[in-house]
C-alpha cells in the first residue's frame, strides 16, 4: 500500500543537502533538469564559533541556518556530526530483515556503552549473498555471509537536530551518513579499489570502495586544522592569514612539482626547501616573509602526520581483506591544496587525485571540493 500511494503522489525533483562543519555550513541544491540531476546552487556561511565544542551552540546555529535557508524549499537532508555516530562494517551470515535487525542490536553493544533503548540503530547491507556479492568470502572459502554497515546514534542527538532545523524554519526529511554522501558523488562507478577521503577542519571521513560497493568506513581524528593551527601558532596570525600563508606554500609546491615534471628529474629536499623559502619570501608581511628552512620542514612534517593516518586505515583494510587501495580520491578542505596532494602521493606511493563529481552544474556554478558531502546529501532521493 505504501509503494502504491508513493507512486500516485507527485515526485519531488529539488533537494537541499546541508553539511554543518566546524568552520562552515555548506548547502547544495540539486534539481532534476531535463531528466538529469544538476547542481543549481551552492551556498556557505561561517559556522558559529566553537559550534561542536562540548554542547552544540543551539541558538547561534539556529540563526546561522535561518540566514542561509531557501525561502521556498523548506525540506532538507542533513548529516549528523561523525563523532556522534558509531559506524562499523561487520561480516554476518545472510539473514532476513527481522533477524538482521536483532543481530544489529546485539552487535552494536560490542562497540557502544549506551543502552540500546537510548539509541537509534540502523543497518545497511553492503553486499548481498542472495545476489552472489561475496567476493572476498567466497575466494577465501569462508562461511557464506554478507558485509553489513551498523550505525548507532543517541536518540537525544537526533531529536536535537530535528529541533534545531525546525526552529530555523526547515524540515529534516532524512539524516544521512557522510560516507553514503561521498559514495554517491565519487564511489558508485569505481572499478577496482579506491579510498575516498573528505578532509574537514577537525576530522576527516575515510570510505573505502571496491567495485562500487562500500567495504570500510572510518572517521579519522585529523583534518586541515592541523595545518592552519601550525601556521597560526608559528606566526601568531589569525585563521584568514594562516590560510593565505598555506596557499602561498601550496603554490610553491605546485610550482616545484610542475618544474620537476618538465625537467623529468627529482630534485633534492634541500633544493625544494630553498625554492619554498624563496617563494615565501615574496609575501608582503615582513613578519612572516622570511620563513626558515626548519619551518618549511616542520610544515611538511605536519603533512606527514596526515598521511600516517591514511596509511593506518589503508593498512588495516589490507590486513583484514588482503586488498590494497589502487588510488585515493580527495575532497573537502585539502581539495584546494594541489601541491600538498602531490606531497601526499609521494609519501603514500599510490595515485592521489582530487575528486570530480559526475554531475552537471548550472552555468553560473562551479564545483568546490568543500561541497562534496552536501552535494551527496542532496542526491540521496535522486539516485538509487
Amino acid at each position: 500500500m505504501r509503494n502504491f500511494l508513493k507512486n500516485l503522489l507527485p515526485k519531488k525533483n529539488h533537494f537541499i543537502g546541508v553539511d554543518i562543519g566546524a568552520y562552515q555550513i555548506k548547502a547544495a541544491e540539486v534539481k532534476i533538469v531535463d531528466g538529469f540531476p544538476e547542481v543549481v546552487n551552492l551556498k556557505s556561511i561561517p559556522s558559529p564559533k566553537n559550534v561542536w565544542n562540548g554542547q552544540i551552540d543551539e541558538e547561534n546555529l539556529v540563526q546561522a541556518l535561518k540566514d542561509m535557508a531557501n525561502p521556498v524549499l523548506k525540506e532538507v537532508i542533513t548529516c549528523i556530526g561523525g563523532e556522534k555516530v558509531v559506524s562499523r562494517v561487520v561480516r554476518l551470515p545472510y539473514l532476513s530483515d527481522k533477524e538482521l535487525e536483532s543481530a544489529a542490536k546485539f552487535e552494536i553493544q560490542k562497540f557502544v556503552p549506551t543502552p540500546v533503548d537510548q539509541l537509534i540503530i540502523r543497518y545497511v547491507r553492503l553486499s548481498d549473498a542472495a545476489f552472489g556479492a561475496l567476493e572476498a568470502a567466497d575466494k577465501k572459502g569462508e562461511q557464506e555471509g554478507q558485509d553489513v554497515l551498523l550505525l548507532a546514534v543517541p536518540l537525544t542527538t537526533v531529536y536535537q537536530y530535528h529541533s534545531i532545523f525546525s526552529r530555523a524554519g526547515m524540515v529534516v526529511t532524512a539524516a544521512d551518513l557522510q560516507a553514503f554522501a561521498l559514495w554517491r558523488v565519487f564511489g558508485r562507478n569505481v572499478r577496482g579499489t579506491a579510498a575516498i577521503v573528505d578532509f574537514g577542519a577537525k576530522t576527516s571521513h575515510f570510505v573505502l570502495v571496491k567495485d562500487g560497493v562500500i567495504k570500510f568506513v572510518r572517521l579519522l581524528p585529523v583534518g586541515c586544522e592541523v595545518l592552519t593551527d601550525f601556521i597560526m601558532n608559528t606566526y601568531d596570525v589569525d585563521y584568514q592569514e594562516a590560510m593565505r600563508i598555506l596557499e602561498e606554500v601550496d603554490t610553491a609546491l605546485r610550482s616545484d612539482y610542475s618544474q620537476e615534471s618538465r625537467q623529468g628529474k627529482e630534485e633534492s629536499p634541500e633544493d625544494l626547501t630553498l625554492q619554498m623559502e624563496e617563494a615565501a619570501a615574496s609575501l608582503e608581511n615582513d613578519y612572516y616573509a622570511q620563513p626558515t628552512g626548519r619551518t618549511v620542514k616542520q610544515l611538511r612534517d605536519v603533512i606527514s602526520e596526515i598521511t600516517k593516518e591514511l596509511r593506518r586505515s589503508l593498512s588495516f583494510y589490507f590486513t583484514q581483506e588482503n586488498i590494497a587501495a589502487e588510488k585515493i580520491i580527495l575532497s573537502g578542505g585539502m581539495g584546494h591544496l594541489k601541491g600538498f596532494v602531490k606531497e601526499m602521493q609521494s609519501s603514500l606511493e599510490i595515485p592521489v587525485e582530487i575528486g570530480v563529481p559526475e554531475i552537471e552544474f548550472a552555468a553560473d556554478k562551479a564545483y568546490d571540493p568543500v561541497y562534496a558531502i552536501s552535494i551527496g546529501l542532496a542526491l540521496r532521493e535522486l539516485i538509487i
